[in-house]
Parts: structure tokens; sequence; C-alpha cells
């Protein structure tokens, strides 16, 4: 039996996501997997919202925190997708992709600008959770699509978002905007048709 091709989706909030697997064959959407990871140690040893602590503390010991969270992002990231691929796997589906929910505010490269706004905080924190699932799913040799999700719909077109939408009727609950946007993102990641407007 020839492996089924699938791709993730990953809804990013701060110190946790919603990922989806899904794939497309010629007629419908398949959802092969939806779950909740986290991605920090739910030990307490690391601040969810590390870029919130790192503002309150001298630009040195920032530094160190942020970097801290990073790796421990990173190592929560990696234990789960490993654990999702390994799991598909099982069930004969090849991860080939994934996408992940772009940050829409570009942030200046210097750390004190980025404490001094709580915007920057807020844009930060989503930033550094984003990259750390990117970067695990690269380094997992999957291509990996960074997409603002305000472009997401409008890209995927609107046969596939009413079919996404409509979803919840056949595999049940969860399935609210977490998930759908989980979704469209695994799809557009397998490719499926995007429309060109912008």
């Amino acid at each position: 039996m020839s492996a089924k091709h699938a791709a993730l989706g990953f809804k990013l909030h701060t110190g946790w996501a919603a990922v989806v697997a899904a794939a497309r064959t010629r007629d419908r959407i398949e959802i092969l997997l939806r779950r909740r990871i986290e991605l920090l140690p739910n030990d307490g040893s690391v601040p969810r919202f590390v870029y919130h602590e790192a503002a309150e503390v001298p630009l040195t010991d920032a530094k160190r925190l942020l970097k801290r969270t990073g790796s421990a992002a990173r190592e929560s990231a990696h234990t789960a997708i490993a654990a999702i691929v390994a799991e598909l796997r099982v069930g004969g589906v090849t991860i080939d992709a994934a996408a992940v929910a772009a940050a829409s505010t570009a942030l200046p490269s210097d750390l004190s600008r980025i404490l001094a706004a709580h915007t920057m905080i807020h844009s930060a924190e989503g930033v550094l959770f984003q990259e750390a699932v990117a970067d695990t799913c690269e380094a997992r040799g999957l291509k990996v699509l960074r997409i603002r999700e305000r472009d997401l719909w409008p890209k995927l077109g609107e046969a596939a978002t009413a079919e996404i939408d409509g979803l919840r009727g056949l595999i049940g609950p969860p399935w609210g905007a977490d998930q759908k946007t989980a979704a469209g993102l695994a799809l557009a990641a397998l490719g499926v048709p995007l429309t060109q407007k912008a």
C-alpha cells in the first residue's frame, strides 16, 4: 500500500498551538489528526509570557531569558511534532509539508525597541513560538510555508473555505476557529489550488 501524503497546519498561541494533519483527495479533504501541543515545559520553569517578563529585567538578563525560552520552545516543539509524525507514519501517512500562521507585524532587530512597546512585545511572543515550530519542521525536512492568517482564506478560495467550514458535521468537535485555520494552513502547505487573489 502506498503512503498517503499529508501536511500539518499550526495555529499558534502563546505557549501552545492547535495542529491539524490534513490530506486532500480528488473529491474531499481528509482530517487525519487534531491536537493541541504545548510549546513550553509544563513545570513552570520557563515563563509563558516571556517578553513581558523580559521587559522587567536588565537587557542582558532579558537576552538570556529569551534564549532559554526559545530553546525550550524548540525542544517542546521537536518532541510534540516527532510524536505526531511517528503516529501518522504508523497509519501509513507521510508528512511532506507544514504551514504556520505568520505574524503580520515586522519586528525591529533591536531588542530594546521591542521591549519598550507593548504591541511589539505581544508580536514578539507570537514570533518566538511560530519560529520554534517552523524551525522544527524544517529540521525534519518538511517544506514550510509561512502565511499571514488574514491572507489564508482569500488565497484558499471560496470552495475550500466552505468545505473546511462544513467538516464539523462529518468529524465532530473540536472544530472551532483554531482547527479550521490549522486545516486551511495544512491545505495551503499541500498546494491545494490557491487563487491568484492577493
